[in-house]
């Protein structure tokens, strides 16, 4: 599966309150310890929400990771629009 430690750090930070703090304090380390790639952690890092889409994110676990952080729902919708053209790709 595509992102598959991405999908699963997200869905635990999206459960935890305490897991999204440790990532937004430190996102290097906590990254690391689920196995996301260097790519994955800077795309992430960067909120880079079409390539992570695009990429093997999970649509709902994506959303949910962006709802948490704050990011501005249009900007994602654009996003994900975005990258889905450029690249072809389709959940």
């Amino acid at each position: 599966m595509k992102a598959q430690a991405l999908n699963v750090m997200l869905g635990d930070l999206n459960r935890s309150a305490e897991a999204l703090s440790r990532y937004q304090q430190d996102p290097d380390t906590l990254a690391a310890i689920y196995g996301v790639t260097a790519e994955e952690r800077e795309r992430l890092k960067a909120k880079d929400m079409g390539w992570l889409y695009t990429h093997g994110v999970h649509p709902y676990i994506l959303v949910q990771f962006s709802f948490a952080i704050g990011y501005d729902f249009r900007q994602y919708l654009k996003d994900l629009q975005e990258a889905t053209e450029r690249s072809g790709a389709g959940h």
